[in-house]
């Protein structure tokens, strides 16, 4: 199912334009439910699926959005069994995987929940009466919108917002997996707790972990095989991909694959190295090449804020490649992998063994910030001060200490860049057709924040997970210049160990330094058409209370920028 909105009846919810547009893009299949005081609205999918619900005689019902598991079930299977068996007390995350929003009427009471991690987002307005998977549905909802400053310069720097906080003042976003007992007004009852695993507590060897996450990972992909369904991923010359395809040939599946880029790339030149080795179908795909078949920029940019749910890590407007591509991706009766969060199996942060401030973890990793830019609205202090604290409240019992240790900095990769960037990613992919990210589930990664560094570096754990699940995918090249199964030469321990090194207080300039190298941005062809195409004045006159638009050299930051310019204005008018 393609996203959800619910809302008490006393409430206003998007006006049927906004619904006509949605549907003039694709989502054409819409649902509604009445309980209590509040109706709940959902549309299918993109490609064709949903909306997925069970009803009973007696009047309970259940349906999701995203994709759902419970007990090893898929979708309606699954709605029909949690239905029947949900205590109206607490939510069982732990016997359920995906990424999604669960609706649940029974007994009279009305209940939402979303996944463990909290991946897949739901927002709200600020008085708990607006309930949605889709940003824009509730920004719809409202009668008007201002900026808020913290997730204005988080967007733009970062592609995410973090924490409780949008770009948009009037809408926020729940933190964790959260249950909701929808009274007078949405009120959350539970929150997953989603790390900590007693058998990664002291760990004998590389080969003892990785035994680990084999077993883990094999019966999350028994559920996978278990729906029957096709399955299509990815393949390049990474890790994850080649660990995701160990998988699906280990379950016995026979996937269908895809690789993105030029001929002469090393992603796609070591995916056809595989793909002929294993006898395997690979399609290569070069969006530079891809023909778009519509040309009218305004239709291309509200298709894009439709489908793309107003925004995306890396800014709304495009050529309209990738909303063609995401469909193709996703064809009905199809599952789509994908292999974001593999990193949890690495040394992410390419940060040393120590403890560290979270300031530091700001700097080091989300600090790309060029003053000339910016306005005198950033204040540096206030930045950092805000993501420490919610780097801290993602992690369990936020801890107040001035340095976290190794495991919660380690900890800070799946519960909050996972859980809120690559989290958009999930949202955003569910709308097309059903998206599984496996490395996204706890029941996989829980305890690799205790793996220790010296497993997880130049990708150790994971060459060895992948060797014990298809070891002849780990003879493969991989773009690190050697196999999985090799031994990391030399040159690669060195190559890394300066990008180790580098301290934190350091790696705070280092963004700066390659930005002003830079010449200044002449914006393509496709942005400009889309701006305009929106029917936004291309001086951008919402953001420059925060931004020296005509200064921006980054074209993700301005195209992040001209994103809040439309949220500011509403939707654009095809």
């Amino acid at each position: 199912m393609g996203f959800f909105f619910a809302s008490r009846r006393d409430t206003p919810a998007p006006s049927e334009t906004w619904w006509q547009a949605h549907v003039r893009h694709g989502f054409d299949r819409r649902v509604a439910f009445r309980a209590n005081d509040w109706t709940v609205e959902l549309a299918g999918k993109l490609n064709g699926l949903g909306p997925h619900c069970v009803r009973r005689e007696n009047g309970d019902f259940a349906a999701c959005t995203g994709i759902f598991f419970y007990c090893g079930r898929p979708l309606e299977s699954a709605l029909g069994q949690l239905l029947d068996e949900f205590d109206a007390r607490r939510f069982p995350w732990e016997a359920c995987r995906g990424h999604y929003a669960v609706i649940l009427f029974k007994a009279g009471r009305l209940w939402i929940a979303n996944d463990e991690l909290g991946a897949y987002k739901l927002f709200r307005d600020e008085a708990w009466t607006r309930i949605s998977s889709s940003f824009s549905a509730v920004q719809a909802s409202l009668a008007g919108v201002r900026p808020d400053a913290e997730g204005v310069y988080e967007y733009a720097f970062n592609g995410a917002t973090f924490g409780e906080r949008t770009f948009l003042r009037e809408i926020r976003q729940l933190r964790h997996g959260s249950l909701l007992a929808m009274e007078q007004k949405a009120r959350v009852i539970a929150t997953a707790r989603v790390l900590g695993s007693r058998e990664l507590a002291k760990l004998p060897s590389i080969d003892a972990a990785a035994e680990i996450f084999a077993a883990r990972l094999r019966e999350l992909f028994r559920a996978y095989a278990a729906t029957n369904g096709r399955f299509r991923t990815a393949l390049s010359g990474g890790y994850d991909s080649r660990l995701m395809l160990a998988l699906l040939l280990d379950a016995g599946l026979d996937p269908t694959l895809y690789v993105y880029g030029d001929a002469h790339d090393d992603d796609v030149r070591i995916a056809k190295q595989i793909a002929i080795g294993e006898g395997l179908v690979l399609d290569h795909v070069d969006k530079r090449s891809r023909g778009i078949s519509v040309t009218s920029a305004a239709w291309l940019t509200e298709r894009a804020w439709a489908r793309f749910d107003a925004w995306k890590n890396d800014g709304l407007f495009d050529n309209g490649a990738d909303a063609e591509d995401r469909l193709e991706r996703a064809p009905a009766g199809t599952f789509l992998l994908n292999g974001s969060v593999g990193e949890c199996f690495r040394n992410f942060f390419y940060l040393p063994e120590g403890r560290y401030r979270p300031e530091e973890i700001v700097w080091s990793f989300y600090w790309r910030v060029d003053p000339a830019e910016l306005t005198t609205r950033f204040a540096p202090a206030q930045y950092t001060t805000a993501m420490s604290e919610d780097m801290r409240l993602a992690l369990p019992d936020a801890p107040r200490e001035a340095a976290l240790n190794r495991a919660q900095v380690e900890a800070l990769y799946p519960l909050f860049r996972a859980r809120y960037w690559t989290g958009r990613d999930v949202g955003v992919n569910q709308r097309f057709g059903p998206a599984l990210f496996p490395f996204m589930e706890p029941s996989v990664f829980a305890g690799t924040e205790v793996v220790p560094l010296s497993f997880k570096n130049y990708g150790r754990l994971e060459s060895r997970i992948i060797e014990l699940i298809y070891p002849r995918l780990a003879r493969y090249p991989s773009v690190y210049g050697f196999a999985p199964a090799a031994e990391v030469p030399q040159r690669y321990r060195l190559k890394m160990q300066f990008s180790l090194r580098r301290p934190p207080w350091m790696r705070r300039y280092s963004y700066l330094l390659q930005r002003r190298v830079r010449p200044s941005l002449r914006l393509p062809d496709w942005l400009n058409a889309g701006i305009n195409g929106a029917g936004l004045d291309p001086r951008l006159l919402g953001m420059r209370e925060f931004f020296r638009v005509d200064r921006i050299r980054s074209l993700d930051v301005y195209n992040r920028v001209a994103t809040m310019e439309l949220a500011l204005q509403g939707r654009p008018i095809a």
